[in-house]
């Protein structure tokens, strides 16, 4: 993987980086090396020194979603781009490409850990990252944060830094905040579960990763990989009965069309990140650097924030587009869940207690 990855890095890095993704037009055209600023890697002064100055030359990104346009967090993408090109005095531009238009989430993925230059910024779940590091199935596992404010604070701790830099090292993902894509419910055709035996023979829609696999079968259904974009057709042409998914994504995706019972089982505090093309990033000057994170942290806040909003009223809207709400006995689930935690102990080591020490 490492010999490929490099391969693709030599091949790609004069179109990724001459073009500072998606055809940008920057005077920075060599990668700094990590911790160097692009001024510095051309033998100039700080750019520190020379913030808001033409040295720090013009970068035009990509950023993808498989998320719908009238998604809460897709209008915070938008936001976000506005919000980055203000504070750069338009020296960072980014484009937002909603629905799918660059590809699946784990495509898009795939080929900003290349380094292929056809995206820039993917919004990924840590099941995507996961595929690189398994330790970020921990952001995916069930029932290990008690709300949305527990799994922010972690996510976006200095504390989680070095998880995020070991991503990076490995495989040019740079994960550079998390937001709170909400709790994870039931919406399925049939199947008024109350307990994970009710699910038993429901073809449950889950995403591609090992822990959506797991945690599938923990809530006693047959979990079944189909892209995001296909839900709604699967269901109404009976290849899956039902899907797993947050209300505001529930809600947008109209699941409400082709499901008739959500069942409130809050397995999985949701999470979405902000994840870069390490290369790029580097090649970005320590002060411009800091503007975008600073960008990103805020626009986590807000996504959350709007999203815990949209629930607060999204469970109303949903029984009155024609849904049955199913209160589930959620020890059940939890206590199908456990051998999750045992099956992960090696892999997340020490990240778990860490994790949970942010619930209150």
């Amino acid at each position: 993987m490492k010999k490929v990855l490099a391969t693709m890095m030599a091949i790609t890095t004069a179109l990724s980086l001459a073009g500072c993704g998606g055809g940008s037009t920057a005077t920075n055209t060599t990668a700094a090396p990590a911790g160097t600023t692009a001024a510095q890697a051309q033998g100039g002064e700080s750019t520190e020194a020379a913030a808001g100055s033409s040295e720090w030359g013009t970068y035009n990104l990509k950023l993808a979603t498989n998320l719908a346009e009238d998604h809460v967090a897709c209008k915070g993408y938008y936001a976000f781009a506005e919000a980055v090109e203000k504070a750069t005095d338009g020296h960072v531009t980014v484009t937002v490409y909603s629905g799918e238009q660059l590809g699946k989430e784990s495509d898009v993925t795939s080929s900003v850990s290349m380094g292929a230059g056809t995206c820039d910024i993917v919004a990924c779940g840590p099941s995507e990252l996961s595929k690189y590091d398994p330790t970020f199935s921990i952001f995916d596992a069930p029932y290990v944060f008690n709300d949305g404010d527990a799994m922010v604070a972690f996510s976006n701790s200095e504390e989680v830094q070095p998880l995020y830099d070991a991503l990076a090292a490995s495989s040019n993902l740079r994960c550079l905040g998390m937001y709170y894509y909400g709790a994870r419910e039931v919406t399925v055709k049939g199947f008024p579960a109350t307990e994970p035996s009710g699910l038993a023979g429901c073809k449950l829609r889950v995403p591609d990763s090992e822990m959506a696999m797991a945690y599938g079968a923990a809530l006693g259904a047959t979990p079944t990989v189909m892209s995001l974009g296909e839900v709604y057709m699967g269901i109404q042409q009976g290849v899956v009965d039902g899907q797993e998914n947050p209300l505001p994504t529930i809600d947008s995706n109209a699941f409400y069309e082709v499901c008739d019972n959500l069942l409130m089982t809050d397995h999985v505090i949701a999470a979405v990140t902000y994840t870069m093309d390490e290369r790029v990033w580097q090649s970005m000057p320590a002060d411009l650097q800091e503007i975008l994170q600073n960008c990103v942290k805020e626009s986590c806040e807000s996504i959350t924030k709007g999203i815990q909003e949209q629930e607060a009223g999204l469970v109303d809207t949903l029984k009155e587009n024609g849904m049955n709400i199913v209160e589930v006995d959620k020890e059940a689930f939890k206590a199908n869940a456990e051998p999750i935690y045992e099956k992960y102990a090696d892999t997340w080591g020490d990240w778990l207690a860490t994790a949970q020490s942010y619930n209150k």
